[in-house]
């Protein structure tokens, strides 16, 4: 990716094998390639043991930073406020914070968490085309 100029950062975050109650979401961002600064939306899945998903959305601001060293070359971070819409039959959206962080090497591939409220969910991370 340039030093310079804005470019479309996608990454999804799929579970970790084994993982029981594991998340999955797709984080699309622009990056501000001079500044590192993200902006844009997250948008995934909770499976908490029940018939019925949890979706979740949320826009998201943050930044990611080269390391410099080691296989690990770019760490980011977001956060924001989640639109979590209620099991139904109810009807409506509650809103909860949400917050990822990921590192990764330099083929866009790494790990990385999500957090919805108080329930953390670790992936695996890769660049989506």
């Amino acid at each position: 990716m340039s030093d310079t100029g804005l470019y479309l950062l996608k990454l999804g975050f799929k579970p970790q094998e084994g993982i029981v109650g594991a998340g999955s979401m797709t984080l699309a961002v622009t990056v501000n390639a001079a500044t590192g600064e993200l902006h844009g939306q997250a948008q995934g899945t909770v499976l908490e043991g029940t018939e019925h998903p949890q979706s979740f959305s949320a826009k998201v601001t943050g930044s990611m930073h080269s390391t410099g060293f080691g296989t690990i070359v770019k760490v980011g971070a977001v956060s924001g406020e989640a639109a979590v819409p209620f099991t139904p039959p109810a009807i409506g959206f509650s809103s909860v914070p949400f917050a990822a962080s990921f590192s990764l090497d330099s083929d866009w591939k790494g790990e990385g968490q999500f957090s919805l409220g108080k329930e953390a969910y670790k992936s695996d991370v890769s660049m989506i085309d």
